[in-house]
């Protein structure tokens, strides 16, 4: 039986600057978060692009063959 559990991602930019803000702390304190937040397993999200709403068809310019077709 599958237990669902929260999963929260952070960017390698935060993870980087929890990393500073804890090497800055007594190691007795942040000794197991930072040991952790090392060798958490990395994962490649890929997120979705934004949708754009789709371009009308531009009309085409009149051309000298269809001018004097008329």
């Amino acid at each position: 039986m599958a237990t669902e559990q929260k999963v929260y991602l952070i960017t390698e930019e935060q993870r980087n600057a929890l990393l500073a803000y804890l090497q800055e702390r007594p190691y007795k304190e942040v000794a197991a978060g930072i040991e952790f937040l090392l060798n958490a397993t990395p994962a490649t999200v890929t997120t979705p692009e934004a949708e754009t709403p789709a371009e009308p068809p531009a009309e085409e310019a009149p051309t000298e063959e269809s001018a004097s077709s008329y």
